[in-house]
C-alpha cells in the first residue's frame, strides 16, 4: 500500500435529497443557536439510500439529546460536491463532512510534482480534527481505521464501509440451466462467456454510456496482473520509470479488457446508462452484470423474484489469487477543527458509531461493514461478498497517484478502454499503451 497514504473509501449513482434535523445534551460555546439549541451542520452528497438513514439517524439523534438540532445539508455529487466541500471547511460552515474514497493520492518522495489532494491540504492546515483519542475509533475494526482513517499516525477519519468493485452479478437460474459454475480462472471465465454465446446467452452487459463502469472490470485485472499481482509495487515503478503503461503487464490488462469488450458484452453496451444497465441483467437480457456491489439493492428492486449471485473476475490463471474482490472503503466522516460546532460534531460521531446506529446506515448504504459483529441481515453480503474477503485489495484508482496535467487517456486514475475500437479510435491495446506511456512522459514535471 501507498506508505501510510493509510485512506480510502469507498461510489455509485448518486441522487438529490436535502434535509434538516437536530439535537444533543452538551453544548458548545460557540455552536449557532436556533432559538435555544445548538447547531450540527453536516455536508453529504446526495444518495437517496444513504441520506435516508442519515436523516432516521439524525431524527433519533434529536430524540436523544434534544438541546441540538442537525442541519443535514446534501448537494449535486462530483464536482458540484467537491466545490461545496470546499468552501465550506474553508470558511469554517461545517462541523462535518463526508468523503468518498477521501484519504488517498497522498504524494511520496516517489511521486515528485504530484498534487497534494484537499483532505491532506485541511488537515495540514488544522481543518480537520484529530479523532484519535475519541472512544468511539474503538467500534471500528482497527485494519480499516489504520487503512482509511489515519494519516501521520493520528486518526482523521472515521470509515464507513467497503464495497467491491470488480466482480460480475450473474444469473443464478441461467447458469444452473445451463450447467454452468462460478470460473475461477480466466481460460474457466472465457470458456463460460463461449458456452453462454453458444446457447444464444448474451454474456456480459455493461453500462458503457458513463464509461467509468468499464473501469470495474479492468480494476480486477490489474490489481491481479500488474506487479505480478502487487500494484503498488507497479505504480511506483511507473513513476521510477522502472514499469511503463505499455509494457507486458500494462499490455496484458487492456488486451484482456479488449477481449471482453469485443466478444462477449452485450450489442450497443457503449450506449447503455448506469441506471438502466441492471434491468438488463434482472430480466435475462445478460447473464452477467459488471458492476460495484454497491448496486445489489437496485438489481433486486429490478426484479424481485430474480436469483443472483456476486463473484470475482478471475484475471489470471492462479485461482487463488482470483479469489478476492478488489474495491474501496466508500463514505469516510470527517469532523472540523475550526467549525462552529466541534464538541456537536464529536457527540454525534459517537452517535453515529454506536452499533445500533451503525447498523442501521450500513444496511441501507449496503456497505461491507467496518465494524466487527455487525449482523447485516443481508445473504447478499453474508453469501456472495464475505466469503471473497479474505485479501480485500484496493482498486488502481484508490492507490495509483497521477502526475498533474495528465492527458485524457490516463485521467482520474484510470486507463479508459472505451478509446478501444470500436468505440474508440484505437484498434490494438498496444496503440493505446503506447498514447498513454507518452501522456505519462510529457507529464513529467521539468
Amino acid at each position: 500500500m501507498i506508505k501510510k497514504l493509510s485512506a480510502l473509501l469507498l461510489a455509485g449513482a448518486l441522487t438529490f435529497s436535502l434535509a434538516a434535523c437536530g439535537s444533543s445534551d452538551s453544548a458548545d460555546q460557540g455552536a449557532p443557536a436556533k432559538g435555544d439549541k445548538k447547531v450540527i451542520k453536516i455536508l453529504h452528497w446526495k444518495q437517496d439510500n444513504i441520506n435516508k438513514a442519515i436523516e432516521e439517524i439524525n431524527k433519533k439523534f434529536e430524540e436523544k439529546y434534544p438541546e441540538y438540532t442537525v442541519e443535514y445539508t446534501t448537494t449535486g455529487p462530483d464536482d458540484e460536491y467537491k466545490q461545496a466541500q470546499r468552501a465550506r471547511i474553508t470558511a469554517n460552515d461545517v462541523d462535518v463532512l463526508a468523503d468518498l474514497s477521501g484519504m488517498r493520492l497522498s504524494p511520496q518522495e516517489w511521486t515528485p510534482g504530484a498534487k497534494v489532494p484537499d483532505w491532506q491540504q485541511w488537515i495540514d492546515t488544522g481543518l480537520i480534527a484529530d479523532l484519535s483519542d475519541q472512544a468511539f475509533i474503538k467500534n471500528y475494526n482497527a485494519n480499516d481505521i489504520e487503512k482509511a482513517g489515519t494519516y501521520n499516525d493520528k486518526v482523521y477519519a472515521v470509515p464507513t464501509g467497503k464495497v467491491a468493485m470488480s466482480g460480475l452479478f450473474y444469473n443464478k437460474e441461467i447458469f444452473e440451466q445451463n450447467g454452468l459454475s462460478v470460473p475461477k480462472t480466466w481460460s474457466e471465465f472465457m470458456k463460460l462467456n463461449d458456452d453462454l454465446k453458444a446457447k444464444g446467452i448474451t454474456p456480459i452487459v455493461v453500462a458503457g454510456k458513463d464509461v467509468w463502469p468499464l473501469k470495474l472490470p479492468v480494476f480486477a485485472l490489474q490489481a491481479k496482473i500488474l506487479g505480478g499481482g502487487d500494484q503498488q509495487k507497479w505504480i511506483e515503478g511507473v513513476w521510477k520509470g522502472e514499469t511503463a503503461y505499455n509494457d507486458e503487464e500494462a499490455i496484458e490488462v487492456l488486451e484482456k479488457m479488449k477481449t471482453l469488450q469485443d466478444n462477449y458484452m452485450i450489442d450497443g453496451f457503449m450506449g447503455i446508462d448506469y441506471a438502466t444497465a441492471p434491468s438488463y441483467f434482472a430480466t435475462g437480457k445478460a447473464a452477467m452484470l459488471a458492476d460495484g456491489s454497491w448496486d445489489a439493492p437496485t438489481v433486486a428492486a429490478a426484479n424481485p423474484e430474480l436469483k443472483f449471485g456476486y463473484f470475482p473476475l478471475p484475471a489470471t490463471e492462479d485461482a487463488a489469487k482470483n479469489a478476492s474482490f478488489v474495491g474501496k472503503y466508500d463514505v469516510t466522516w470527517y469532523a472540523a477543527e475550526k467549525g462552529p460546532n466541534k464538541e456537536g460534531a464529536l457527540k454525534w460521531l459517537e452517535f453515529f458509531s454506536e452499533p445500533e446506529n451503525y447498523t442501521t446506515f450500513v444496511k441501507a448504504a449496503g456497505f461491507i461493514p467496518t465494524q466487527d459483529n455487525i449482523q447485516t441481515e443481508s445473504d447478499f453480503i453474508d453469501n456472495e461478498l464475505t466469503p471473497y474477503l479474505g485479501e480485500f485489495e484496493l482498486a488502481y484508482e484508490i492507490m495509483m497517484i497521477n502526475r498533474q496535467n495528465i492527458g485524457e487517456h490516463l485521467a482520474a486514475e484510470g486507463v479508459h478502454t472505451e478509446f478501444l475500437a470500436p468505440g474508440g479510435p484505437y484498434k490494438t491495446a498496444k496503440e493505446l499503451a503506447d498514447i498513454q506511456q507518452k501522456e505519462w512522459e510529457a507529464a513529467a514535471p521539468k
